[in-house]
């Protein structure tokens, strides 16, 4: 029984410093450092905010916004769209030119 105890103290303990706030600016910095490397997009930078979706997901995501490094695209600006697996600690990313930023002015009809 003694063991059993030891065991969910342990347990919950690590699960304490998994959500600490230190474990959680460590896993964005994680997150983000690995999604703008993956883009591939020069000047990459974050759009916006992580969107952590549920432990059963097992994902974040992550907008990306940067400017292509072919020579043909004359520098143009792109985005792609992250998703970061928690489990693997493995960024992909596809473009994402598609998504657009949600208007800052609210509009009244």
């Amino acid at each position: 029984m003694l063991a059993i105890a030891l065991g969910g103290l342990v347990l919950a303990a690590t699960a304490a410093e998994a959500s600490s706030p230190d474990a959680w600016a460590k896993h964005e910095k994680e997150v983000i450092s690995s999604c703008l490397k993956t883009s591939g997009l020069r000047n990459a930078q974050p759009v916006g905010k992580i969107v952590n979706f549920a432990d059963d997901v097992g994902y974040d995501a992550l907008l990306v916004r940067g400017n292509y490094p072919q020579a043909q695209m004359n520098n143009q600006v792109g985005q792609s769209l992250c998703l970061f697996n928690r489990k693997t600690r493995k960024a992909y990313t596809s473009e994402a030119n598609q998504l657009k930023q949600p208007s800052t002015q609210s509009s009244q009809r």
